[in-house]
């Protein structure tokens, strides 16, 4: 396994991989750090809260697309190259091998998300805003974006072992995440608002549910119900009587209430993982 985790890290480490990975990412933060220097946003709790707003929007939907595709091509492009017989010609198991890979790979994506993070810490500190408060829930919300990408990892590593071509395994891997990225949910999302003469937070809940239930399979379909309760309603008093407003509750808090799907994200991916290493134990490396 060792073996397997160093010819992988090193390999990541050396070539253009993580430097692309990072140079996504960083494509991600520096616009938004821009936007709020510019926006004059000096509220600690207003920086995070747009970080995590963009953060599970736009920048999910592509790091999504670059761990699945990650994965596709983790084993087939191997086999395609014939490395991998060379590598199991060493003193390492398949299982070694395979999970030696796997934990290198995740390993590259949080090389990149450490870097991010001392990037993100620094464009905030530019910006003029205290990090001290909010220190702890960047790094936690890089925490939650691995867990995330490891999960479509794995997914693409059950891409790349059942189908051989590395080619055809790229397209099947954009066709799968769009699926479970945009369409599922799309329909999900017109069964809740289908239902009339609910409330708004009634809404929210049967939403959050129905994500729960239906989405189990989806890292950023869990993400999203993580995060929609980084931010809490809260009635106060005011001249004119009660006023619903919105705070930041933080994402510690919001991991607490969601934890069923704090804990999907952690469970479909050992599931994932599972049905791989089934299929990578069993299939003729020729």
């Amino acid at each position: 396994m060792f073996w397997g985790f160093d010819v992988e890290f090193m390999k990541g480490i050396r070539t253009k991989k993580l430097w692309a990975i990072v140079g996504v990412m960083l494509i991600f933060y520096v616009p938004v750090l821009y936007l709020m220097k510019q926006g004059n946003v000096t509220s600690d709790i207003d920086a995070i809260a747009i970080i995590i707003n963009y953060v599970s929007g736009m920048a999910l939907f592509f790091l999504g697309i670059l761990a699945i595709i990650f994965g596709s091509g983790a084993i087939n492009k191997e086999i395609e190259d014939g490395t991998i017989r060379i590598a199991l010609s060493k003193s390492v198991t398949r299982i070694g091998y395979f999970f030696g890979k796997f934990t290198a790979q995740g390993a590259v994506f949080l090389f990149a998300l450490l870097l991010t993070s001392v990037v993100t810490l620094g464009g905030l500190a530019w910006i003029g805003i205290g990090i001290k408060k909010i220190f702890g829930d960047v790094l936690l919300l890089n925490v939650l974006l691995l867990l995330v990408m490891l999960e479509f990892i794995a997914m693409g590593y059950i891409i790349s072992l059942f189908i051989r071509s590395s080619g055809t395994s790229l397209g099947v891997a954009l066709a799968v995440f769009f699926i479970i990225y945009l369409v599922i949910p799309a329909y999900v999302d017109y069964k809740v608002y289908s239902h009339e003469g609910l409330s708004s937070s009634e809404l929210q809940k049967l939403h959050d549910d129905y994500y729960t239930k239906y989405l189990f399979f989806s890292p950023a379909a869990q993400l999203k119900v993580i995060m929609d309760k980084t931010v809490k309603e809260v009635n106060k008093s005011t001249e004119n009587g009660w006023e619903t407003k919105y705070e930041y509750a933080g994402l510690s808090s919001a991991i607490r209430e969601r934890s069923v799907n704090f804990a999907l994200i952690i469970i479909m991916t050992l599931a994932y993982l599972g049905v791989a290493t089934w299929r990578f134990l069993r299939m003729d490396l020729r």
